[in-house]
């Protein structure tokens, strides 16, 4: 059976955040349990594995990952491979600065497919240091086909599925629809607003069976240049699909501000008493 891993479940700074000395970053720095990566999202499959962004993070969330493997309880290598394949789901730095690493300074890679939505993609092939990466042959770039299933691990399809988000450069910006063979996932991490969506959240969250959403704040965000949801927002829009107990809800790419960061707070008591849930690191789900 697939499992997918939240590798990371913070907002692209994760927790503590650079610069700030709110109560969840200094408990953070003091407790590394209390500690959030920024958002990332495993699949494996076996020794089959793949990573849904590349982050600051990326080195822990690509041992977390391969630690997973069957086959790394047998290693006495030195070292080990990157999986074949990262997908990138937009060029906000906190999603794909981390493919560096596949570069000779480091992993030295061979041949990772990354794939990235069109426009994405066109901007990483077209800059430095993502274009030398390619020639030299640490990385294969490609864009992703909207709403085109691919199966890239064994038994398992994903999805990209175009949403608004803030696009400066412009680029583009894709949630997932991952379905393996016990169930289907929607993994929508960034999101600008609902009603600028194609699609209808309530209808989309409906059609899967677990929906891992976009909860970077709990009410307004903290500046109008970078909106995302309200929490409160989405879990009113949800509701009636929470109640019935179709599809398993769970908030991530949390802001650091965001109180559902800290347990015993007030606010994620009533998450929890509302059917929904917080994503952790580590966290597993079967499909």
């Amino acid at each position: 059976m697939a499992e997918v891993v939240i590798l990371g479940s913070a907002q692209d700074g994760g927790v503590p955040h650079a610069g700030c000395l709110c109560a969840h970053c200094r408990v953070a720095r003091r407790d590394p349990a209390a500690r959030r990566r920024p958002a990332s999202l495993g699949v494996r499959v076996g020794d089959a594995w793949l990573i849904i962004d590349a982050t600051s993070a990326f080195e822990e969330q690509l041992h977390m990952l391969w630690g997973r493997r069957p086959a790394s309880a047998g290693h006495d290598a030195e070292r080990y491979r990157p999986p074949e394949t990262v997908i990138i789901s937009h060029a906000h730095t906190g999603h794909y600065t981390g493919l560096w690493l596949l570069d000779k300074s480091v992993l030295a890679a061979q041949s990772v497919n990354v794939l990235a939505p069109p426009l994405t993609a066109a901007l990483l092939s077209a800059n430095e240091p993502w274009s030398a990466m390619m020639r030299d042959g640490y990385i294969e770039l490609a864009a992703l086909e909207w709403e085109q299933p691919r199966e890239l691990l064994p038994g398992v399809s994903i999805s990209p599925i175009e949403v608004p988000h803030r696009s400066e450069w412009p680029t583009d910006t894709a949630a997932f629809q991952i379905t393996g063979d016990a169930a289907s996932l929607l993994y929508l991490p960034d999101i600008d607003f609902w009603d600028e969506w194609k699609l209808d959240v309530a209808e989309a969250v409906a059609g899967v069976d677990i929906a891992i959403l976009d909860g970077s704040f709990w009410d307004a965000p903290t500046s109008p240049d970078v909106p995302h949801p309200p929490v409160r927002e989405t879990m009113d829009r949800l509701q009636a699909i929470a109640d019935a107990g179709g599809c398993r809800i769970i908030f991530t790419h949390l802001n650091h501000s965001n109180p559902l960061v800290g347990d015993g707070t007030p606010e994620r008591a009533e998450l929890v008493r509302r059917g929904y849930e917080v994503a952790y690191d580590g966290m597993v789900i079967e499909i």
